[in-house]
Order: C-alpha cells, then sequence, then structure tokens
C-alpha cells in the first residue's frame, strides 16, 4: 500500500474531485464509504451550509473524507487583456452564429476566495483533522 493510502486509511487510490455546485455530502459520502476519498466542495458554500454537510458525512460514513475551499487570489483586472482576448475570440463566434464574448461578470460575488478566507476557519473549527491546501496556501500562485 502507498505511504498517503496508508495515512488516510483508504482502500482504494481514488480522491473523488470537489465539484462546487455540481455536488454535495451524498457523492463524498459514496466515495468514502466505498474506500476512495471522498470530497466535499465548500468554496461556494456558507459557514452554516458546510457545518451541515459536514455533519451528513459523519452521519453517513466514517470514513476518511476531504474538504476543499478556493484559496487562490482572484487576477487584477487588466481592461485591456481582456479587450484582447475578446477580440481574438470575435471570429470563433461569428463562425459559430453566436454573440461575441463580453466582459466577465461575477456570477457569484458572494462567493469570492477573499470573503471565505474570514469564514472558513469559524466554519470548520475543530472538526477537521487534516488541512490540505493548494493554491496560494500552499505557497503555489493561485490563478
Amino acid at each position: 500500500m502507498n505511504p498517503l493510502r496508508e495515512l488516510l486509511g483508504l482502500e482504494l487510490p481514488i480522491v473523488q474531485a470537489p465539484m462546487a455546485g455540481a455536488q454535495g455530502s451524498a457523492l463524498a459520502i459514496a466515495v468514502s464509504s466505498a474506500g476512495g476519498l471522498g470530497s466535499l466542495p465548500c468554496g461556494i458554500l456558507g459557514p452554516d451550509d458546510v457545518r451541515r454537510e459536514l455533519a451528513a458525512i459523519r452521519a453517513g460514513t466514517d470514513r476518511p473524507f476531504n474538504v476543499n475551499f478556493f484559496v487562490s487570489t482572484p487576477p487584477t483586472p487588466d481592461p485591456e487583456r481582456a479587450r484582447r482576448w475578446r477580440e481574438l475570440l470575435s471570429p470563433y463566434a461569428g463562425e459559430l452564429g453566436i454573440a461575441p464574448p463580453t466582459a466577465r461578470r461575477r456570477a457569484r460575488p458572494g462567493a469570492s476566495p477573499r470573503r471565505w478566507r474570514s469564514r472558513r476557519g469559524p466554519a470548520t473549527r475543530g472538526q477537521l483533522p487534516l488541512r490540505p491546501a493548494a493554491g496560494g496556501a500552499a505557497g503555489g500562485r493561485g490563478r
């Protein structure tokens, strides 16, 4: 057995991708119960939702699971760069008979990584034995 599987107590070398907006605790429970590492995507959940989903996972399985948050830093807006990519993509839009791309708008203003930095701690305090990190939190550069 490899060291990570042994450390986490996994029967299978499977880590379920946390898919924010597409899944919740049920999939994480199923994957963990089957011997893999189920994942709960929390990047767009509020603290009360995180607590409720964590409680559901704990009630549904006693196996290890992953809790995933967005921790990257949003890029600084660059209007000139955005203009260039819209210009580059416009011919393809014409070929497909669709409207050319427009300036990007944030779909969920409340789901920003900056907002979660201040909320993820209180939502999970004392509940998680392992806190993996990625992007900026791991010392990398989030994009």
